[in-house]
């Protein structure tokens, strides 16, 4: 007769695995290098998403608040952005945009260390907003590699 607690362990662990396995395969380039690997223009639609994360998520508890600097950013940096965004929909088309910023905005809603992970969103979005938009993209792989960083 199988224990049960047993099958269960297995179940839930060959759950866990398909569930990550499907993940990974949502966006086939993982952060690898801190994002280093990434055009500029990708890079920077995808600090964006970890910046718009810490602006709806560093709230209270110690958190440093990312809000207000992260609305700046959207203005200021809004044609950037835009181009961004439209290079982001060229490599995924419509459809499967939508997939891939769900797994890009999950894996910066994990985060081990959230007030950590707020200090250093607000460090970036402020730095990001000192930049004009040209320095910004050109700089945006390495602030996403130092963004990602802080998720582990």
């Amino acid at each position: 007769m199988p224990d049960f607690r047993s099958v269960r362990a297995v179940s839930l662990l060959v759950a866990t695995v398909l569930v990550l396995s499907t993940c990974a395969r949502e966006d086939d380039r993982p952060y690898v290098g801190g994002g280093l690997d990434r055009d500029p223009l990708e890079a920077l639609w995808h600090l964006r998403a970890g910046l718009n994360v810490a602006a709806l998520s560093c709230r209270g508890k110690g958190r440093k608040s990312v809000r207000d600097a992260y609305h700046r950013l959207l203005s200021k940096h809004r044609s950037a952005l835009d181009q961004a965004y439209k290079a982001e929909e060229q490599r995924h088309g419509k459809v499967g945009l939508d997939r891939h910023q769900t797994s890009l905005y999950n894996r910066f809603s994990n985060q081990r260390r959230p007030a950590r992970f707020c200090k250093v969103a607000a460090s970036i979005a402020g730095r990001a907003n000192d930049m004009d938009s040209t320095r910004l993209t050109s700089n945006s792989r390495k602030l996403l590699g130092e963004l990602q960083s802080h998720l582990r």
